[in-house]
C-alpha cells in the first residue's frame, strides 16, 4: 500500500498506460497505411495502377488481405501489451505456434482448399461468369470461394468443388473462340458447286452474325477423303461463349443450301462385323 502512495509509483503506471495507448494507436495506423496501401496499388482505378484486378475478383482478395493484415497487426500489438504487463509472452507465442502446427496437420485439406482458392483469385484463373472446364466438369461459374468453386453445368446442376481438388482449368471465356464446322460431302457430288454453297453460306452467315464474328466464316476446302465420303471445312473466330451459335447457323444454311441444289447425301460408313465382307476380304465367305 505504501508503493501506491509514491509518485514513482503513479509515474510507472502513467508510462505503462501511456505506452499501451500508444501500441493500439500504432496498431490502428499502421492497419488503415496498410488498407490505403492496398486500395491504392492492387484495387482498380480508372488511371495510374501499379497492379490490376478484375473488380469480380478484387473484393474478395481485398477483404481476405486486409484480414490477415489486421489479424497480424493486432497479434503483435496483444504481445506487446501483455509485456508492459510483465507477463511472459514467450510460452503463448509458443503455444500458438504448436496449435497453428496441430491445426495445419489436421487441417491439411483445408488449407490446401484455402490457398489453391487464393491464388485462383490472385491469377485471374476464371471469374465468376467465365465458362470452364474443370477436370470432367463443365460449366458457367456462379460463385468463387477461397474453399470451394461453384460450377453450373448446361443441364442445370450445381457442382460444388473443393479448390484444392482442381488440378487443370480450361477458360472458354477468354480472347477470341473458334468455331469449326466439317462437311461430309459425297463423290458423286460436283464438288465446284458445293463448293460455291458453301461460300454463299459463309457469306449469309457472316451478314447475319456480324456482331459475335472477329473473322470469316472461312471455307478451308477438302480437308479430309474418306472412303465413304470428303470433308469439307469451314472455320470462323468469334467472340467467346458464341462459337456454338456460328456453328449451328452454318449447319442450317449449308443444308438448306445443299437441298435446295439437290446435292447428292454421302454414302453412309462401311461397317464390318459377323457375315461382313472387310476391307480385301469382298467375295469371300465369312
Amino acid at each position: 500500500m505504501d508503493n501506491l502512495l509514491t509518485l514513482d509509483f503513479w509515474w510507472a503506471v502513467a508510462g505503462h498506460a501511456a505506452k499501451i495507448v500508444i501500441i493500439v494507436a500504432v496498431a490502428i495506423v499502421v492497419i488503415r497505411l496498410l488498407f490505403l496501401a492496398l486500395d491504392r496499388f492492387i484495387l482498380p482505378r480508372a488511371a495510374g495502377k501499379t497492379l490490376y484486378f478484375g473488380e469480380k475478383r478484387v473484393l474478395t482478395l481485398s477483404s481476405l488481405l486486409k484480414s490477415v493484415i489486421s489479424y497480424a497487426v493486432y497479434f503483435v500489438a496483444g504481445v506487446m501489451v501483455l509485456q508492459e504487463f510483465h507477463i511472459d509472452t514467450t510460452s503463448l507465442v509458443a503455444g500458438a505456434g504448436i496449435i497453428g502446427l496441430a491445426i495445419g496437420v489436421g487441417a491439411q485439406n483445408l488449407i490446401k482448399d484455402f490457398m489453391t482458392g487464393f491464388f485462383i483469385v490472385l491469377e485471374d484463373q476464371y471469374a465468376v461468369g467465365d465458362y470452364i472446364v474443370c477436370d470432367s466438369l463443365a460449366g458457367t461459374v456462379e460463385e468463387i470461394g477461397f474453399r470451394v468453386t461453384r460450377l453450373r453445368d448446361f443441364n442445370g446442376v450445381l457442382h460444388i468443388i473443393p479448390n484444392g481438388t482442381i488440378s487443370r482449368v480450361a477458360n472458354w471465356t477468354r480472347g477470341q473462340m473458334q468455331a469449326l464446322v466439317n462437311v461430309p460431302v459425297s463423290y458423286a457430288a460436283d464438288l465446284e458447286q458445293v463448293l460455291a454453297l458453301v461460300r454463299q453460306a459463309c457469306a449469309e452467315v457472316k451478314d447475319e452474325a456480324a456482331a459475335v464474328l472477329l473473322d470469316g466464316p472461312t471455307l478451308v476446302g477438302v480437308v479430309d477423303m474418306r472412303p465413304e465420303y470428303l470433308v469439307v471445312r469451314v472455320i470462323a473466330k468469334t467472340r467467346p461463349l458464341e462459337q456454338w451459335k456460328i456453328e449451328v447457323a452454318l449447319r442450317e444454311r449449308i443444308k438448306r443450301l445443299f437441298d435446295a441444289a439437290k446435292v447428292p447425301p454421302p454414302l453412309p460408313p462401311l461397317r464390318y462385323g459377323p457375315g461382313a465382307a472387310g476391307p480385301g476380304q469382298e467375295g469371300k465367305e465369312a
